[in-house]
């Protein structure tokens, strides 16, 4: 009998004996069946054989079920925000996902409501429900996967991913960052960097170039708000406890921070430890006061402290804003309309994010992981579902239509990634990202965008706001809360 996959094999039939191929099921994260014994390799004794038989019938009719229970429909439950959110992604993902998924996954019904529309609502919403077993499958940015591995909501999935032919298209380095104490967790389907986005054709009017140090993004900033009405020179993202607020402050920490983490592993300890120091954190918080409060008028509108990511993309595509830190996703804005399509396709200029003093070029990478809920009751066509949403075709879909770059090296050869100028600009800074520590960023995220509104409100200057947060930090670590 020839030998299949696990999905396969579960799917081919309803007993092991009408099944045309066979799976090794060894490969089933059972070891808890072992028998507790002296000599491990003396399975075979008496008195061992006593202690295996209850085990041996109860596998089997454990096995039996399983395949019996695969012959039924099955209720597939996805969180996928891209496909949740009213965002020009919505429409096509959506489209793809109700014409190919039940022709690719016959006999499962994947429900139509992908979940809550934002990343931090869909975290804390999983952390309550998910040991009930759905959703089946998660989208997740990285800060999420960890917590989730954190808190033992996700299955590991090196066997079903080094079983899968298509494991050797994904770029290394997106699949490194899904690894947690050597175990892989999720599947990218996309990834990006922090660059900065900014109007060439207000830089060209004024005589001016894309900023290369922070002393000039803040005085181009401020410039560019004197000088043009409604518009401010510079936009940030600095809601009080927002995933994008974390994203662009570690941005510019990665580049005071020498292009690493603020934590650092000590293997002899086996503890968390701080890799920075209060000086290098109120430098950035000191960037921060500036942008808001250094020009007059400032480079970033104060009126806008406070905002998320979806005001921080939409005044920048509608003309508010001439400059922002961001992901490439921010091109498919160009599909809600003409004053959007005209800023990204004619008016826009991409580059590296400007550099402090003596920093260095590293800036935030994000990769997005498809994830399997560790409760899940159908965990082999949750991975087969997976397989299709980090497919060559969806992927090629989804990341054309959001403008984000490809973790496959099939989809980014392709033409329309190859010969596309805002991928290759997205593309070409890559090699400058660094992935997050696995630590659990639940409680460093809150710290650090709580330090950032004492800047911003003047509750506190950089350098005590700085203080404050290393202090916050090194607790954090030292009483194991990472």
């Amino acid at each position: 009998m020839k030998s299949c996959s696990q999905i396969d094999y579960y799917r081919s039939g309803t007993t092991i004996a009408a099944a045309p191929c066979f799976y090794q099921a060894a490969t089933i994260r059972a070891d808890f069946f072992r028998p507790n014994l002296k000599n491990p390799t003396d399975l075979t004794s008496p008195q061992n054989m006593t202690k295996r038989l209850p085990i041996i019938r109860f596998l089997a009719l454990f096995s039996a079920s399983i395949f019996v229970g695969t012959s039924h429909a099955k209720d597939l439950e996805l969180w996928f925000i891209p496909m949740s959110q009213d965002g020009p992604a919505k429409g096509p993902l959506t489209k793809w996902v109700s014409e190919n998924v039940p022709k690719m996954l016959p006999g499962v019904t994947l429900a139509n409501n992908y979940g809550p529309p934002i990343y931090q609502d869909a975290q804390q919403k999983l952390i309550v429900q998910g040991r009930r077993g759905k959703p089946d499958v998660i989208e997740a940015v990285l800060e999420g996967m960890i917590a989730y591995q954190k808190a033992g909501l996700i299955e590991p999935i090196d066997i079903e991913f080094a079983k899968w032919p298509d494991k050797d298209q994904f770029i290394p380095s997106t699949i490194k960052a899904l690894m947690i104490n050597g175990h892989l967790y999720g599947v990218p389907y996309n990834t990006n960097v922090r660059v900065l986005v900014y109007r060439k054709d207000l830089f060209q009017k004024y005589g001016i170039e894309a900023p290369k140090t922070w002393d000039e993004l803040v005085k181009d900033a401020a410039l560019i708000s004197s000088k043009e009405d409604g518009v401010a020179g510079l936009g940030l993202t600095t809601k009080n406890g927002s995933v994008r607020t974390f994203q662009e402050f570690i941005s510019f920490f990665f580049q005071v921070n020498g292009g690493e983490n603020p934590f650092k592993y000590n293997e002899s300890a086996k503890k968390w430890e701080m890799n920075t120091t209060p000086e290098k954190l109120a430098e950035v918080l000191k960037l921060y006061q500036d942008v808001f409060f250094a020009g007059t008028p400032s480079g970033a509108n104060q009126n806008t402290r406070g905002n998320d990511y979806q005001a921080t993309d939409t005044d920048y595509v509608s003309g508010k804003s001439a400059m922002v830190p961001m992901g490439p996703w921010l091109y498919s804005y160009r599909l809600t309309g003409e004053t959007a399509k005209k800023i990204l396709e004619e008016q826009t200029g991409v580059a590296p994010l400007p550099l402090p003093t003596g920093g260095t070029q590293a800036t935030y990478l994000e990769v997005k992981p498809l994830l399997i809920n560790a409760a899940s009751k159908d965990k082999q066509d949750a991975w087969a579902l997976i397989k299709i949403l980090a497919s060559k075709d969806f992927v090629a879909l989804d990341n054309q239509t959001e403008g984000v770059n490809p973790p496959r090296k099939d989809v980014a050869e392709l033409p329309e990634f190859k010969d596309n100028w805002w991928q290759q600009a997205f593309s070409s800074q890559l090699s400058t990202g660094v992935a997050l520590a696995a630590i659990n960023w639940g409680y460093v995220i809150n710290d650090i965008t709580e330090a950032i509104q004492k800047v911003i409100y003047k509750n506190s200057t950089p350098e005590e706001a700085g203080k404050a947060l290393y202090t916050t930090l090194e607790k954090r670590a030292s009483d194991n809360q990472l």
